[in-house]
């Protein structure tokens, strides 16, 4: 009976031990993302945020991940946004992190990306337009 307790015992201590380990690591890797982000090193914590989310996407903190990658994504100074991605990225937290407190900030941000994919869209037609229309009055 004292064999079976203290295996038990033995057996809920490491578990918890480890637990305990896979949460730490999660929040110093979030940590570490997060601080490259308020760096302004986009790069940097972009690629954190994936690897985060590849490593560990069902996390407590995967949320935080991937609304710090949409985030990043959209950075009004980073050199190499990606509107594109950073809307897939948002759609994908609002889908599955629905009653987030940031859900809200994601949606206006879809409809914000969506909106100027659109414009960028009116905007290449109208070129390809002006394009022809040169065409057609330079044969004339």
């Amino acid at each position: 009976m004292k064999r079976e307790f203290l295996a038990i015992a033995v057996t809920y201590f490491v578990i918890i031990t480890l637990s305990s380990c896979a949460v730490l690591s999660g929040t110093r890797s979030i940590s570490a993302a997060d601080n490259y982000l308020k760096k302004k090193q986009y790069s940097n914590a972009a690629v954190a945020y994936r690897e985060f989310l590849q490593e560990a996407p069902d996390s407590f903190y995967a949320s935080d991940a991937r609304y710090g990658l949409a985030m990043t994504l959209v950075a009004a100074d980073n050199s190499q946004k990606d509107y594109a991605q950073a809307f897939h990225e948002f759609e994908a937290f609002v889908k599955l992190y629905p009653n987030d407190k940031r859900s809200a900030e994601a949606q206006n941000w879809i409809a914000v990306l969506k909106a100027l994919n659109d414009q960028n869209k009116r905007i290449e037609q109208l070129k390809k337009l002006d394009i022809r229309h040169e065409e057609r009055r330079r044969k004339n």
